[in-house]
């Protein structure tokens, strides 16, 4: 605009130069000059097309309504919504347009609310830049309504139709190991919410195994509006080994809404442990090893701690045992970790072995000291995990026995004695015919553990590295490269995985629910991960195609969602300003500025041959 100014004035100078000086003709030549300026000024105007922004206003109106579950629930107004949602697409006589919103954006029907969320942010987007009049139609549990840009919702009007308030209890949780062993009992942990004028005697949980009901428990439930905690116990032996599919439910007399009330869990129950911990004789380090190791490893650990001659004790449990127990158990392991010494020879024929010799051991040589970790980790198979971790920040270890690393061993992990002088074996593995062995050399790992932070996350990657590649030793490495979420709330679509790099167009999956089975494909995006909407049920799914074998799992939907039961309402009823659009305007769409150039220059020309000029 700036540059439309400037040419203008110049041609202004210019013409006046011409007129009034040169060819002085008074007063005539003034309005020669002003004719010539006005049709050069609007040609500039037409070669430079400047801008300006102009507010639209008086379009049709648009109404989003809101479709999760939450406004079907018990005490919620679906039929009230819709007839609201149509009363405003009328809004000054002309339609307008309904979108239903949730999970994202559907067209407008007339369905029972179906999504599993309510995310309003990707509707109001689509509505920037509309002319027309903006409503939002829900019950304000919106769960992104707190974090929504105060621009986004500029000018929105929000009816908010909040439920009605109802006597509810809601099983918001359920906490249970997905493997477990048939010898333990099985702890489930359970959250509990409740609302309204609910009577909070009576209530009980029942746990079921297909149509078995393993246990029935009372409860004593919080006062409403509150939420609570409680554990009950699956006793040992309830499950056979192999996968089942827990239903866990919540029973109490005046629940008004009762979809909220079930859980579904899988439980993969084993008959012996995969990896079992030997402590021969009990002591801090083997004791924090197993705690630790219970925790990273996600399989079943057993452990075993000597505390007399004659008398074994299960780290899990605390109850005795006998030495044909731990006989029993280190031979079904596919991994054995022994801390201290190997009285009753358990190690020989284990296809793996985690050795972490201890200094009370007579016949080991022990050398004390403070021996700090070494930062640079060596070239090893565990390399790639341990590389990571934080050493500069675990404290020393309080001995190092001297291993020497043979021809066909190699070294993870190295340290020094007070800084200074070589580097001393703390870590050494061998791998022979797919029998793998590791052998900590060091003492006083568990002083990691008790200094927290990174110092503890590092004894953990250490365990962890060390597990992993230990539990490959003999195994079958499974070509099955695609997962899903086992579990999954209804009305959230079941996520499949493609845990390799070379991600495939599509995958043919067949899912059979009950005594039907159909197929569905996956579609994946650049993360590898595909979405599909099932209905509630227990789904087993199998896939062959696309380069996968063998790859097969379940798929729980829920009947639960916590749409189900009151959330915190975080939209609510406000009157916006009338929606308006602002679009540029150009100064080449104006079709009368060139409607005056040719004027003004018509008239210059008209004038100068009056006056005889040329």
């Amino acid at each position: 605009m700036v540059g439309v100014v400037l040419a203008t004035l110049f041609v202004a100078v210019l013409a006046g130069t011409v007129y009034l000086r040169r060819e002085r003709l008074g007063v005539q030549g003034a309005g020669l000059a002003a004719l010539r300026t006005v049709a050069l000024g609007a040609l500039f105007l037409a070669l430079f097309n400047p801008g300006r922004l102009s507010r639209v206003t008086g379009g049709t109106p648009m109404v989003l309504l809101d479709a999760s579950l939450s406004m079907g629930a018990t005490g919620g107004q679906w039929q009230a919504a819709l007839d609201t949602a149509r009363a405003l697409s009328r809004n000054g006589g002309e339609a307008g347009t309904i979108l239903r919103f949730g999970s994202g954006i559907s067209p407008f029907d007339t369905l029972a609310p179906s999504d599993g969320a309510s995310r309003l942010r990707d509707a109001l987007e689509a509505t920037v830049g509309r002319a027309g009049p903006v409503f939002v139609v829900s019950d304000g549990e919106i769960q992104d309504g707190a974090v929504l840009p105060p621009s986004l919702a500029h000018g929105v009007t929000a009816v908010i139709l909040p439920r009605d308030t109802v006597a509810n209890v809601a099983l918001l949780d359920v906490a249970v190991g997905r493997r477990v062993q048939q010898e333990d009992s099985i702890k489930v942990g359970l959250v509990i919410g409740t609302w309204g004028p609910l009577d909070t005697a009576g209530a009980s949980v029942e746990i079921f195994a297909g149509e078995r009901r393993l246990l029935r428990r009372r409860l004593a439930l919080p006062p409403p509006p509150g939420t609570a905690r409680r554990t009950v116990t699956i006793p040992p032996g309830a499950l056979s080994p192999g996968t089942h599919v827990l239903r866990v439910r919540l029973v109490a007399g005046d629940d008004a809404e009762p979809r909220d009330d079930e859980r579904m869990r899988v439980v993969t129950v084993s008959s012996q442990p995969v990896i079992a911990v030997i402590v021969d004789p009990a002591d801090v380090e083997g004791r924090f090893l197993m705690r630790e190791l219970s925790q990273v490893a996600r399989t079943t650990v057993r452990g075993f701690a000597r505390v007399r001659d004659d008398l074994w004790l299960d780290m899990n449990t605390l109850a005795r045992t006998d030495e044909a127990s731990v006989r029993a158990a280190a031979a079904a392991a596919r991994l054995v970790v022994l801390r201290g010494t190997d009285r009753i020879g358990v190690a020989r024929t284990a296809p793996a072995v985690w050795y972490w010799p201890a200094a009370s051991d007579p016949e080991t040589e022990f050398f004390q000291g403070d021996w700090y970790i070494t930062p640079r980790v060596p070239a090893s198979p565990l390399a790639g995990q341990l590389a990571a971790a934080a050493w500069d920040s675990v404290p020393p270890l309080t001995g190092i026995v001297p291993f020497v690393a043979g021809e066909a061993e190699w070294v993870a992990v190295t340290g020094r004695r007070a800084r200074r002088g070589v580097d001393r074996p703390v870590l050494i593995g061998r791998d022979s015919s797919g029998v793998r062995r590791l052998t900590t050399a060091g003492s006083g790992l568990w002083r990691w553990i008790l200094r927290g932070g990174a110092a503890r996350e590092t004894y953990r990657t250490f365990v962890a590295a060390g597990t992993d590649w230990l539990l490959q030793a003999g195994a079958v490495q499974s070509t099955a490269l695609l997962t899903a979420e086992q579990v999954t709330q209804r009305g959230v679509p079941v996520v499949f995985r493609w845990t390799a790099d070379d991600i495939p167009d599509s995958t043919v999956v067949t899912l059979a629910v009950m005594d039907s089975s159909f197929t569905v494909t996956l579609r994946y995006d650049s993360r590898g991960t595909a979405l599909v909407s099932l209905d509630p049920g227990v789904y087993r799914w199998s896939a062959r195609a696309g380069g996968v074998r063998n790859a097969t799992g379940l798929a729980i939907v829920e009947e639960y969602s916590d749409e189900y039961h009151p959330r915190e309402v975080t939209w609510v009823a406000g009157v916006g300003e009338g929606g308006f659009q602002l679009i540029v305007r150009r100064a080449r769409d104006v079709w009368w500025l060139f409607l005056i150039a040719i004027a003004a220059l018509l008239c210059e020309w008209g004038w100068r041959q009056r006056r005889g000029l040329p």
